[in-house]
């Protein structure tokens, strides 16, 4: 017999197609005669080997037994063992927390009351789509996720399934709190040049940041590390030069006391102010020429660009433009290949944050006249200057000066002016100023011989001119380099004198009309840029007269009709008649000639003396007279 009890037992076949309830009765010899028997025929009654009772999963009986009968022939009642199956009830799903933290561990419980075991969980995750999808699955009603990710954000069940039922537990949402991720941060519009962003100026220019948390992120925007902004979107309208910087978006998750953050730069684009300026230069000696433009300002630079006219090696003159590298603003002609008469070029520059070109434009062309050369003299007679002018033209000229002995600048640029010391000048020799265009190919040139100024000469066609009368002056210069000054001087006093005429025009001079008052010495002076000199002095005798005499009388007394005397007194009439020469004079007393000389004295006035007295002046040179008669009366 065997020494223990018979054994009833249960298993699920790996595919949960079959419950198997086994029946074990071991020991003894011979061995037992092992059947079941259960509800709704399901047994194998009283068969051999029937030890194991195969049911189709889910086909069990709940709540009614299953019973193993045991025979062994030295046993006269068989023995038995029971299985009884209880279906599962409804699980209920529980979390250790149902709002963990990223990264984090927590475990799930599928809590089921009733339910004959083997109880079999499965684990299930409801996906966008709707449906359920199981992630796990197995005989314990507990598992632990670690290491929890956002993504596993949702709606979780369970099932609990033995061989007569299964049962799925309500859903329950599992909320996993994280972040905030590294914000994303988009720009409108969006610009990248070199992994900057940026934006043209004026224009509106939105900063959208992203930053994925539970909760949501509260945002906030940072201009070069100060506040600017709070909130996902920043908008910046009318956008300056001045918003260029690093803006950063720091994402917050309050309720994790979490945040990071993300740096982008933002490069505001401005165009120059106003428009290209545009130059040209002589380059290469003078014998190329070189466009300059130029536009400062702005971010980034501007592209400028050359157009012109150009004629090439052939002999049909044709238009071609000439485009430099955008980013070049000069370019470099030969002057073999350019108008000399005009040739008009335009830089045109363009700048992302205009939408129209900017031009200038410039003409180059040579001088119209030919080169002109003059000298000049310093005031303190120590240095001479010689200049040399090619006016006009674009560009500007190359001048240099080349005399005797080596003065000068050969082809030296802005030598347009020599300057040689007074004693060193050789002058009566040729000094050449050469002047070059960088659209000539031949040079031109202008040359000055100087010659200072001889000792002039003052020529009169009369010394002695009559008062009234018309005379010239000539002021005579042998030697001296045009233009000369003339000038004409009295000497009014001893040492004093003045410039009474003076002018470039002409070496003669008139005076109509003379007075005796311009009697005196003069000169004239001859003077040019390089020196000054003065003729010998030529006096000037005016000859005039005589005027109407003037008679004095002493003692002097008047009476009604003339001058009186006391008789036995002595009585003086002096005469006196303006004249060159001087006048000669003549008395007469009532018509009767009485003295000759200026100054008629009676020594004892008598009443006889009574009477008219003439004085008679004479200029013997002119042969002119004139009189003036008073009246004496002896009391």
């Amino acid at each position: 017999i065997p020494p223990v009890e018979p054994m009833c037992f249960s298993n699920v076949t790996s595919d949960k197609q079959y419950l198997m309830l086994y029946c074990s009765w071991d020991g003894g010899v011979p061995k037992a005669l092992l059947w079941w028997e259960g509800p709704g025929n399901q047994s194998k009654d009283g068969q051999e080997n029937s030890n194991i009772l195969v049911l189709r999963y889910g086909t069990a009986h709940s709540g009614k037994p299953y019973t193993c009968y045991a025979k062994h022939p030295l046993l006269a009642v068989a023995k038995t063992c029971r299985i009884t199956l209880a279906s599962v009830s409804k699980p209920h799903l529980l979390m250790s927390d149902a709002s963990p933290k990223e990264g984090s561990t927590i475990w799930m419980h599928c809590n089921m009351e009733i339910g004959t075991r083997p109880i079999h969980y499965v684990w299930q995750y409801q996906l966008n789509s709707g449906n359920f999808m199981t992630f796990t699955q197995g005989s314990s009603s507990f598992i632990n996720i670690t290491d929890i990710l956002h993504n596993q954000t949702g709606w979780y069940r369970c099932a609990a399934g033995n061989a007569v039922n299964s049962e799925i537990s309500e859903q329950l949402w599992l909320n996993i709190t994280f972040g905030p991720d590294v914000p994303q941060i988009d720009v409108a519009p969006s610009n990248i040049v070199q992994r900057a962003y940026t934006a043209l100026e004026n224009e509106t220019v939105s900063l959208t940041c992203r930053a994925l948390s539970n909760p949501a992120s509260q945002y906030i925007w940072f201009h070069n590390d100060s506040e600017v902004y709070s909130g996902p979107q920043l908008t910046i309208t009318n956008i300056l030069r001045v918003h260029t910087g690093d803006y950063t978006c720091v994402g917050q998750n309050s309720y994790l006391n979490t945040r990071s953050r993300k740096t982008i730069t933002l490069t505001v684009y401005y165009p120059p102010d106003g428009s290209p300026f545009c130059s040209v230069e002589p380059a290469l000696n003078h014998t190329s020429v070189r466009l300059l433009c130029s536009w400062p300002g702005g971010f980034p630079s501007p592209s400028l660009r050359w157009t012109g006219d150009l004629i090439p090696s052939g002999q049909q003159q044709v238009t071609k433009e000439q485009q430099t590298d955008p980013m070049s603003s000069n370019i470099l002609l030969p002057s073999g290949g350019l108008t000399p008469n005009s040739s008009l070029f335009t830089c045109y520059g363009s700048h992302p944050a205009l939408k129209q070109q900017r031009e200038c434009s410039i003409h180059t062309y040579t001088p119209p006249a030919e080169p002109v050369c003059f000298a000049n003299v310093t005031d303190d007679k120590q240095f001479l200057i010689l200049s040399c002018l090619w006016g006009g033209g674009i560009p500007r000229a190359l001048l240099w000066w080349k005399g005797p002995g080596g003065q000068g600048k050969d082809g030296e640029e802005s030598s347009n002016v020599l300057i040689v010391r007074y004693s060193n000048f050789q002058f009566g020799k040729p000094y050449i100023c050469y002047a070059k265009h960088p659209l000539l190919v031949q040079t031109k040139t202008c040359g000055l011989t100087l010659v200072p100024v001889s000792k002039p000469s003052l020529l009169l066609r009369d010394t002695s001119p009559v008062e009234g009368s018309t005379v010239g002056m000539q002021c005579n210069v042998d030697n001296g380099t045009e233009p000369i000054q003339y000038g004409w001087q009295r000497e009014i006093q001893r040492g004093n004198i003045t410039t009474f005429a003076q002018g470039s025009n002409s070496s003669i001079i008139t005076m109509t009309n003379i007075n005796r008052s311009l009697t005196g010495r003069y000169r004239c002076v001859g003077s040019n840029f390089i020196n000054t000199e003065s003729s010998d002095w030529v006096f000037y005798d005016i000859i005039f007269g005589p005027d109407v005499p003037w008679i004095d009388v002493t003692p002097y007394s008047i009476a009604d009709r003339g001058y009186s005397a006391l008789e036995t007194e002595p009585v003086s009439l002096t005469c006196q008649a303006q004249s060159n020469p001087a006048s000669h004079y003549i008395w007469f007393y009532n018509n009767s000639q009485v003295f000759t000389g200026p100054q008629y004295t009676i020594a004892k006035t008598l009443r006889v003396h009574t009477g008219d007295y003439t004085c008679l002046a004479q200029n013997s040179h002119l042969n002119t007279r004139s009189r003036k008669t008073v009246s004496l009366i002896v009391y």
